[in-house]
């Protein structure tokens, strides 16, 4: 079993990555993120590389094994799958459950995933939007194009949504989360867009509807 310290660092390649970055990634970078100094984050990287999870590249930067993709992506599983619980069954804000999930998602057994799991109802996304990666640890892709690429009349499913935590709560309010179903009723000459959820209308920056991923009705 990997250190916490060493799992944040898993993990925080395989956000970095997910962000839509190319690796190998710059090791200024991972440091940038973990919020440590460079010489540290390059000593956990060759801890990493002697365990055979990550490659690195001198000058380059450092990119996954697939035994190290599989160890980062299980443990995103488990934090996602203990955002739904809180923000689900307990009405936690999604702010506060990704507190809560950061403390729960090292110390879950495989069997206590499996178990939350069944009993969420094999969940997708989180509630912030993001893909819930599959059983054997690895992301599964969602095939999706962007919210403000559909034409005025055009309906769509949300399947998932890549913004922060606190924009994530606001369209959470609005009633637009994965599993949605809109209809892009207008855009705007500067690219916002303005959908409508049931008989509810909201406006969204070009910015925020760019990183919307819909399937087309």
């Amino acid at each position: 079993m990997q250190s916490e310290n060493a799992e944040m660092y898993l993990v925080s390649l395989a956000l970095i990555e997910e962000s839509g970055q190319e690796t190998p990634i710059p090791i200024p970078r991972l440091a940038e993120v973990l919020d440590v100094q460079t010489v540290s984050a390059n000593q956990m990287i060759r801890k990493l590389e002697e365990e055979g999870l990550v490659i690195y590249q001198p000058y380059k930067g450092v990119s996954f094994t697939d035994a190290g993709s599989q160890a980062a992506h299980s443990i995103i599983r488990n934090r996602r799958l203990w955002e739904v619980f809180f923000v689900d069954k307990l009405n936690f804000t999604p702010s506060q459950a990704d507190e809560l999930a950061c403390r729960m998602e090292h110390i879950t057994e495989p069997e206590v995933a499996a178990r939350l799991t069944e009993f969420l109802g094999h969940p997708i996304t989180s509630p912030a939007g993001k893909h819930i990666p599959s059983l054997g640890g690895l992301p599964s892709p969602i095939i999706g194009k962007p919210l403000n690429s559909l034409q005025p009349g055009n309906d769509a499913e949300i399947l998932q949504i890549n913004v922060d935590a606190v924009i994530s709560a606001f369209l959470n309010s609005e009633i637009l989360k994965p599993g949605s179903q809109v209809t892009l009723l207008a855009v705007s000459s500067n690219g916002s867009v303005l959908v409508s959820i049931g008989e509810h209308k909201l406006s969204l920056a070009p910015e925020i509807a760019s990183q919307i991923l819909v399937a087309a009705a």
